[in-house]
């Protein structure tokens, strides 16, 4: 995770250094007259989840979204405050709740969090050999393709680009290019990158699954249209080393333990301050709150 913080920050210093002049030093966004920091991107991805973070990781352009996303957040929100929409009754009333909630769930993991030592080795080598078989990294394929959507002409079209693909020396990424009609990979020579075996269409896999290194599919049709797949690359199925799962299984048990130890704390607190609740009471609300919301 220290690693995944390190290029975070190289990224944010690239940005600083592409926006400097053009704004504050820390300004790496800007939307109008609103702007937002690189102090506030951190406070954003500090709240992503584990499993949030390492999408990130697999794909940077993500923190773009993240800061575009936030940009708007915050237009929108001077709009509303402009109008004082906070003032409201009922946002009042929601704010208080989510204040209360914030509180009450930032209070009780605070409780609950494991200490640093935990796991320990033991620990953490029983739950990998627990979990062995479901650690278990199915093939993956880094794959491009040609796509010709499916319309009136697109047998005609299909036609066309086979011819191109059997000249002599035919360079596929340059065909992706011209002729694709997915635009986001055309634009990378057809590249899709690497899936594993579960994320390939069972029509298209039969065929990814026969192709040698370099190799050019058979067309496929699907209901979206045609595809011709090119092998990039393949990985075989294999199972990660324990150094390799160790930060996950770290993360995983540490979780583990957070939940059991929140769970015990609000048993604990139930046996001593016992629940009662009045049941006709409640009843009675619910009844006249039909009653109410029936009225024209």
């Amino acid at each position: 995770m220290r690693l995944y913080w390190q290029w975070l920050n190289l990224v944010l210093l690239l940005a600083l250094s592409l926006n400097a002049g053009a704004a504050g030093e820390s300004t790496v966004g800007r939307l109008g007259d609103i702007e937002i920091t690189a102090e506030e991107v951190l406070d954003s991805l500090n709240s992503l989840s584990p499993g949030e973070r390492e999408s990130l990781r697999a794909d940077p352009k993500l923190v773009e979204q993240i800061v575009r996303s936030s940009l708007v957040q915050k237009l929108v929100l001077k709009e509303a405050q402009d109008k004082k929409w906070q003032e409201q009754p009922q946002i009042v009333a929601k704010i208080a709740r989510s204040r209360d909630s914030v509180i009450t769930e930032s209070y009780l993991e605070d409780l609950a969090q494991p200490p640093a030592s935990y796991p320990d080795e033991a620990e953490l080598k029983s739950a990998y050999e627990a979990n062995r078989e479901r650690l278990k990294q199915p093939p993956t394929y880094r794959l491009a393709q040609i796509f010709i959507a499916e319309a009136t002409g697109a047998e005609a079209k299909l036609a066309e680009i086979e011819a191109l693909l059997k000249v002599k020396k035919a360079d596929f990424d340059q065909i992706a290019k011209e002729q694709s009609q997915e635009t986001v990979s055309a634009a990378r020579g057809g590249e899709i990158g690497w899936v594993s075996e579960s994320q390939i269409d069972p029509e298209l896999r039969a065929q990814v699954e026969k192709l040698k290194l370099a190799e050019i599919s058979a067309p496929v049709r699907l209901k979206d249209g045609w595809h011709i797949l090119k092998l990039l690359d393949a990985r075989a199925s294999y199972r990660p080393t324990f150094e390799q799962v160790r930060p996950q299984l770290t993360q995983q048990l540490r979780q583990e333990k957070l939940r059991a130890n929140s769970q015990a704390y609000l048993a604990k607190l139930l046996k001593e301050h016992p629940l009662s609740i009045q049941s006709a009471a409640l009843e009675q609300l619910l009844q006249n709150q039909s009653s109410t919301s029936s009225r024209p």
